[in-house]
């Protein structure tokens, strides 16, 4: 990897105070995201805490085959690219634009955080603290306190905080004996494996039936717990670069326009499907679950290869010889390895307030978009307003868990698009953050379109208005 010179040792004395502009709490993805425009649009020294010794939040604990869900170039903080933008030759996504794996993303977490952030002169840094809302933050290393003050504010990055299969564990008991481990500790050369059972519905759990696929395992050797079957978003169509404009932009388009003639979100979700916006797993059983995860479609060609779908509810516990669940029991073998994928991702929380007198709280103020909201949110901060008018800004996206989440999403975030766009600082700021992908890519191809680019824009703009009518018609119960 990088060289750790840059690591700081905490102060040795119990009784020593920290004080910056803003304390910033978790170096992961959104934290840095935030820092980095903080430190671009204002003068402020920041503090920046974590529980780990090295930035890169969830990163850090993530299994080694993992890739980022969505493309590179949309991933990050604003002020440096990761990746080159290139196309994947091979595999799956052959044709589309690249995504890191977890050794590019940490060498790049690592390179940002010496290159742009210490090396301002304005962060000083940190690890293996816990910081206590009331303003103390305590060593993981030897338990010795500090006092830590924000002039300004303190910033919880935590809120939107992933939750990994390594650091927490299945949601059911395992008796001693039975082979159950998280996606990190997959040993596919494990001795008399028998074959594999992988627990979970979510992007974790297609990540490990992939991997066990690409590594050679048969197919009907893998059951697939699936308490839930997921809607999947289409890769080809969120690619944001020119040469995919009728694509992505068209699957925008198709998107509202589906809306305006469906009558209930279940037809809209079918007729998404219809468009190739969205995928699912099993063409014979309609969807209940939605968690902004994306596929390729060869990835669900391969994932329908696993035949042995278990679809008998979560699973309740593990015991010797069996399985049980909440609506019946599937015997195995011990020799059967489990892997659970079954963390919570990005929880579905109650949104709160993200201006608050002292502190900032980042959430979601796009669909399923945490380091651009991140971006977007210390952008708002840097503004010369009130709270209130900072708020209003940005009013939270909730994270989405099944579909009717997605319309609700969809109507919050063009709410804040529109709002965002009347305020000239954060419409001249969009139109050259790399964060914002898709805005950026439109914004291009509309000054000197193509005739196929033009009959696209019309199209999605013609279906805006009556897209969100019938939206706002679903949330409302009209």
């Amino acid at each position: 990897m990088t060289d750790r010179t840059w690591r700081t040792e905490a102060p040795a004395s119990p009784t020593a105070t920290l004080e910056a502009d803003y304390v910033v709490v978790g170096a992961g993805a959104v934290g840095l995201a935030f820092v980095d425009v903080l430190l671009d649009q204002t003068k402020a020294d920041i503090l920046l805490i974590d529980r780990r010794a090295e930035p890169g939040g969830h990163w850090r604990d993530a299994y080694p085959f993992v890739r980022l869900h969505n493309v590179s170039a949309l991933y990050g903080v604003n002020s440096r690219p990761l990746g080159s933008g290139a196309l994947d030759t091979t595999g799956f996504d052959a044709g589309c634009m690249e995504r890191a794996g977890l050794t590019e993303i940490l060498d790049y977490y690592d390179t940002v955080f010496r290159e742009a952030l210490l090396a301002s002169g304005r962060v000083t840094w940190l690890p293996q603290h816990d910081y206590r809302p009331e303003g103390v933050a305590v060593s993981l290393v030897d338990g010795k306190t500090l006092s830590i003050k924000a002039r300004r504010r303190v910033v919880d990055a935590t809120f939107t905080d992933a939750r990994l299969p390594k650091t927490h564990g299945p949601g059911f008991p395992v008796v001693p004996g039975v082979r159950c481990i998280s996606p990190d500790a997959l040993n596919l050369k494990a001795e008399g494996a028998s074959g594999y059972t992988v627990i979970g519905a979510g992007k974790t759990a297609m990540d490990v039936v992939l991997h066990l696929l690409s590594q050679g395992i048969n197919p009907d050797d893998i059951s697939w717990v699936r308490p839930r079957e997921p809607w999947l978003l289409n890769r080809r169509r969120l690619q944001p670069s020119e040469p995919f404009f009728e694509d992505t932009v068209g699957g925008l388009a198709d998107e509202m326009e589906a809306a305006s003639e469906a009558g209930s979100v279940d037809e809209f979700f079918l007729k998404l499907e219809e468009a190739g916006v969205v995928l699912r797993l099993d063409c014979a059983v309609v969807p209940t679950m939605f968690r902004c995860a994306i596929a390729g479609e060869r990835e669900v060609e391969a994932l329908r290869s696993v035949r042995d779908v278990v679809r008998l509810g979560h699973v309740m516990a593990l015991e010797p010889d069996r399985m049980v669940l909440e609506h019946g029991v599937r015997l195995f073998d011990r020799d059967r390895v489990h892997v659970h994928c079954t963390a919570d991702g990005v929880p579905r929380k109650a949104a709160t307030q993200t201006f608050q007198k002292d502190r900032i709280v980042p959430q979601y103020v796009r669909r399923c978009a945490p380091v651009f909201s991140a971006a977007m949110i210390a952008r708002i901060e840097a503004l010369d307003l009130t709270d209130a008018e900072k708020n209003d800004l940005c009013q939270t996206v909730p994270m989405v868990d099944e579909p009717a989440h997605w319309i609700q999403a969809h109507l919050i975030e063009g709410r804040n698009r529109l709002r965002w766009n009347g305020v000239p600082e954060l419409r001249t700021w969009l139109g050259s953050s790399r964060l914002d992908g898709f805005g950026g890519m439109i914004a291009r191809v509309a000054g000197n379109p193509t005739p196929a680019q033009a009959a696209v824009l019309d199209r999605y703009r013609r279906a805006l208005q009556p897209g969100y009518a019938r939206m706002s018609e679903w949330v409302s119960g009209r």
